[in-house]
């Protein structure tokens, strides 16, 4: 059984959430599903890396603002972990045109899509076919080996940590390794993850999944963000612990997991999906239980990646 009681989420409305769709919008997770999967990390840190990188996320360009998104009360511990937090959501934020961060904006590199379409009732991946040559894997591959250089300025590290906090994210939501070819969505770009796969209303099926932590546990009207994806945290370690996980949690290799959300997105993500309607109870719990384990996954590669990165 998923973590979150099914009755809450059942309760949850689904209309209202696509009201705040943005048709076309290309995410992973929304903003308490990448401070959930930071703060599973921040707890499996050592003291030295999270040290480090608070230190870098201070000493970031300007133009970045990353300093911005460090509360101004609290703790020093608590805001330092807010920080953290905070910054696997600055890929996202960057996305405002109006804001001078906009320079940092890279629409491109937040997913791996490979294609794949049915064939005799199954998945077949299509020869020929793969990602972007610039994508999720292929950065974080990248990133971390140039956060861990201690020969470049700390203003380029920051950037890139907040970049791996997100991406490290993205890659285990399995509609960023996935896109499905269809009669209605052809090459070259297929169902975009599922952005093209419209549900009920304006909800698509990226967005439902990119949602799923909101819709399945209420915020407590006094619950900020930060306190908010905590509580979702911890309830996702206890259902999961790391010990539970092993070996997988430890596995640094990014072609694994994107290969793990591919085969979630093609075994899972559409098995019961009707074009045009709500998703059912049987589906929902479903993709609750692999949503908890993906991102129970994805905190814990993160944390050994930035143990080893900022050691």
């Amino acid at each position: 059984m998923p973590l979150i009681p099914m009755r809450r989420y059942l309760s949850a409305t689904i209309a209202l959430a696509a009201v705040l769709l943005l048709p076309g919008a290309l995410s992973a997770w929304n903003a308490t599903g990448h401070r959930t999967i930071a703060e599973i990390a921040w707890q499996n840190m050592t003291p030295r890396a999270r040290a480090r990188a608070v230190e870098l996320l201070l000493h970031g360009p300007p133009l970045a603002g990353l300093q911005s998104l460090r509360p101004a009360t609290g703790t020093t511990d608590e805001r330092d972990r807010a920080l953290f937090l905070n910054a696997s959501t600055w890929p996202d934020l960057v996305r405002d045109r109006d804001k001078p961060w906009h320079a940092y904006n890279r629409p491109t590199w937040h997913y791996a899509d490979f294609y794949w379409d049915v064939e005799n009732g199954a998945p077949h991946d299509i020869p020929g076919t793969h990602p972007d040559s610039v994508n999720a894997g292929e950065r974080i591959d990248l990133l971390r080996a140039a956060l861990a250089d201690p020969s470049l300025p700390d203003t380029a590290r920051a950037v890139d940590l907040a970049w791996i906090l997100h991406l490290v994210a993205d890659i285990h939501q399995p509609l960023h390794a996935s896109s499905r070819v269809t009669a209605q969505e052809p090459l070259p770009l297929g169902d975009k993850g599922g952005n093209d796969v419209r549900l009920d209303g304006r909800l698509n099926l990226h967005w439902f999944w990119d949602s799923i932590l909101d819709e399945g546990v209420p915020r407590l009207a006094d619950e900020d963000s930060i306190a908010y994806a905590t509580r979702i945290a911890d309830l996702i370690v206890a259902a999961h612990p790391r010990a539970s996980m092993q070996p997988a949690a430890d596995s640094q290799q990014v072609s694994a997991w994107e290969r793990e959300s591919l085969l979630a997105a093609q075994r899972q993500v559409y098995d019961g999906i009707v074009r045009g309607s709500a998703p059912s109870a049987a589906y929902r719990e479903a993709a609750l239980r692999t949503s908890e384990a993906r991102m129970a996954l994805a905190g814990y590669r993160l944390a050994a990646l930035l143990n080893q990165a900022l050691k």
